[in-house]
This record gives C-alpha cells, sequence and structure tokens, in this order.
C-alpha cells in the first residue's frame, strides 16, 4: 500500500509477525530443569538457583505476554492494511465500469 510516498510491505509484516510467534513458542516452553540441592553442595547456594529459576520463569512468562501482545497488534495491523486496500482497489473497479 502506499500514500504520498508512504509504503507499507505487508510481507515483512507477515514475516515479522511469524518471527515474533516462534519467539513467543520459545518462551513458553518448558523451562529447564534445576538441579536439586545435593547437586550444589551448599545449602545457599542452591537456594539462590532456586531463586533466580523462579524469577526467570515469571520473567519468561512476562515476556511471553509482551511478544503475544506484539504478534496480535501487528496481525491487526495487517489485517487493516490489506481491508484499505481491498476497500480502495474495490472502489477503483466500480468506477472504472
Amino acid at each position: 500500500m502506499s500514500l504520498d510516498g508512504f509504503t507499507v510491505d505487508l510481507g515483512a509484516l507477515d514475516a515479522a509477525r511469524d518471527r515474533v510467534g516462534w519467539l513467543t513458542e520459545e518462551l513458553t516452553r518448558p523451562p529447564r530443569e534445576v538441579p536439586n540441592d545435593e547437586v550444589f553442595g551448599h545449602g545457599r547456594l542452591a537456594e539462590a538457583v532456586n531463586e533466580f529459576a523462579a524469577r526467570e520463569k515469571h520473567g519468561l512468562a512476562w515476556l511471553a505476554g509482551e511478544a503475544e501482545s506484539i504478534r496480535h497488534g501487528l496481525a491487526e495491523t495487517i489485517k487493516t492494511y490489506r481491508k484499505v486496500d481491498e476497500d480502495g482497489a474495490s472502489r477503483f473497479g466500480s468506477i472504472a465500469l
């Protein structure tokens, strides 16, 4: 779509939406297993690792939600631009008749 020199590359937006969707899938995969406390040989170290893993899980869930929001926004933008293109083409088609 082009208007006054402004162009929207819908193919690029489609590709961006797909890449963000892939990222969302990666972020929502099951978390890595945290070894049991005995592996660390030190109680405080094991506790710190477990706390980090819990914060990481929370952070990844938040990030996945943000990525999904971006993917949805891209999908809506693509849908809107396609509709505008189709409506414009329809209007030009009716003028030509």
